[in-house]
């Protein structure tokens, strides 16, 4: 089996480094083979952390077809290297062994990035306990929300349950509903934007429409009155700033969002229902995020948005 090397705390992150140690009995073993077996993870994810640069011998990152000689030393530094652990509160919707669902805040971004403050989603879920690994700086990270952006959100706790997530996103298995305050009275009683997007190669900032990236956005209007509407908002598809983009296009700017046409104040953009396969169980599970106060009083009273 050779000598698997007990994980230690990275003392600056508060996350994990794995080092093993390879015996005269696994020369010649390619390294995702040897990862996949010592850490009990499947082999794609093994792949993964060596695509992502995870993974070092002797100090050198190696190609996953790379074949290791006996006494070398394999590290493996967990994705929540660098990323300092913030305890803060942050309201959680559901937590077991494999994954969290949270309702994340206004104004914080998931995970770390070069213009992010230091409290992000993961940092704060970090202080709680271990993430799944995955790229660089973003440990658990299934899909993402704007900073602007509230509701819910689902990060990993496992390996295989970031794996079977991110399936079921590639293939659009999941169900995802949000709320929308956008200005202007919508004239009809729902509808579908379809159009292209793509970054804009000008403003690399945001999206454009008439790209090369299919979008579809299906709506259904919830009420009217003095100049906005509120929307439910389902996705066909998951494109970066796609709600925001499509509901531009249409002359109907989410209200808040001063990248598309929406003015300043608060982005009144709520990802409300989130439902997708557990991963370990295979069970279909839905989870609601309340939505905050500048959207919650546009429902009236009547409590859950209706399911349409």
């Amino acid at each position: 089996m050779g000598l698997y090397l007990s994980p230690v705390a990275d003392t600056t992150s508060g996350v994990r480094l794995d080092r093993i140690l390879v015996t005269g009995d696994e020369e010649g073993e390619r390294v995702d083979r040897l990862l996949a077996r010592r850490l009990a993870i499947p082999r794609s994810q093994a792949q993964s952390l060596l695509a992502w640069g995870a993974v070092q011998i002797d100090g050198v990152s190696p190609s996953r077809s790379r074949r290791v000689r006996g006494g070398e030393t394999v590290e493996v530094r967990w994705s929540g290297a660098g990323i300092v652990p913030t305890p803060a509160p942050i309201p959680i919707l559901h937590e077991d062994d494999h994954l969290v669902v949270v309702n994340k805040p206004r104004g914080i971004a998931v995970h770390p990035a070069g213009h992010a403050p230091a409290v992000t989603v993961v940092s704060i879920l970090l202080s709680r306990g271990p993430l799944a690994p995955g790229a660089p700086g973003r440990p658990g990270v299934v899909h993402r929300l704007d900073a602007a952006t509230t509701g819910a959100l689902v990060l990993a706790k496992t390996g295989d349950a970031l794996q079977g997530l991110s399936e079921q996103f590639r293939r659009r298995e999941v169900e995802k509903a949000y709320l929308a305050g956008v200005r202007g009275e919508v004239g009809v009683a729902e509808g579908v934007v379809e159009g292209r997007v793509e970054r804009d190669a000008r403003r690399p900032w945001r999206m454009r429409t008439g790209g090369r990236k299919e979008a579809s956005t299906e709506f259904v209007v919830l009420g009217r009155g003095e100049g906005v509407t509120l929307l439910l908002v389902r996705l066909r598809t998951g494109r970066t700033h796609q709600i925001r983009v499509h509901l531009s296009a249409i002359g109907h700017p989410v209200i808040g969002d001063p990248l598309y046409g929406g003015g300043e104040g608060p982005l009144l953009l709520h990802a409300w229902r989130l439902g997708f396969r557990h991963p370990a169980t295979g069970e279909w599970v839905e989870y609601e995020a309340e939505p905050p106060p500048e959207l919650a009083g546009w429902l009236g009273g009547r409590g859950s948005t209706p399911r349409r």
